[in-house]
């Protein structure tokens, strides 16, 4: 449950995550899966026909292990996401904890069943965030390969406009939404403690903000 993890487990204005990317970005929107919309019980009903089809019961669980790196917000996540799997789908999803370092390590050699990991943007495009999952891409720790995938992100590095580009970016997003490589949870935000008498605070999209626009205000 997504909301309960961003606005409960989390609870500093995060929203839940349907898209690997952001709902609008570089001046681009782009849409959620169609299950986003969902009601919750629905996709619980969902999941657990897929994973009947699967070949689980209750009799032959599905089981894994979920890594995550050191950090109290990270195991709360995870135990938070493992109880949830095991209440609504008997999912026994087995806690692993290593150090961030060490993290990195099991993630780049793919001996991992499930990992916690993040993204934050370098610039102000979805290609910051959807570049990772493309075949042989040296971030791309899923290991996911699609070759409709890899010609949407060519051809939105190619597209003359911002349409043409959302276009690609959104046909990009449509193939994660169903192949699911790696499971959106939440967006991060930035927390900033601001006086009120501070004036000229505006961060920009990425979080910037420059101290020579910061001024005092009579109080």
């Amino acid at each position: 449950d997504k909301e309960i993890i961003a606005s409960k487990v989390m609870g500093q204005g995060q929203r839940p995550a349907w898209l690997a990317s952001q709902p609008e970005i570089g001046g681009v929107t782009l849409s959620a899966p169609d299950y986003a919309a969902w009601p919750h019980e629905k996709r619980i009903n969902e999941a657990k026909k897929l994973l009947k089809e699967a070949g689980f019961d209750d009799a032959h669980p599905l089981s894994f292990n979920l890594l995550y790196n050191t950090m109290e917000t990270h195991q709360r996540i995870a135990i938070a996401v493992s109880s949830m799997w095991k209440k609504n789908l008997g999912v026994e999803a087995k806690l692993q904890n290593q150090e961030w370092k060490t993290m990195l390590d099991t993630m780049h050699t793919g001996n991992f069943d499930a990992v916690r990991y993040a993204w934050i943007a370098d610039y102000d495009d979805a290609s910051t965030f959807l570049n990772p999952f493309r075949t042989g891409d040296s971030e791309n720790t899923t290991q996911y390969s699609n070759p409709a995938y890899d010609e949407a992100l060519s051809k939105a590095a190619a597209a003359g406009d911002l349409s043409e580009r959302g276009r690609y970016y959104q046909q990009a997003e449509t193939l994660l939404g169903e192949d699911v490589p790696a499971i959106p949870v939440y967006y991060y935000v930035r927390t900033h403690l601001v006086k009120p008498w501070v004036g000229g605070f505006a961060p920009d999209r990425l979080g910037y903000f420059l101290t020579k626009d910061l001024y005092i205000k009579q109080h």
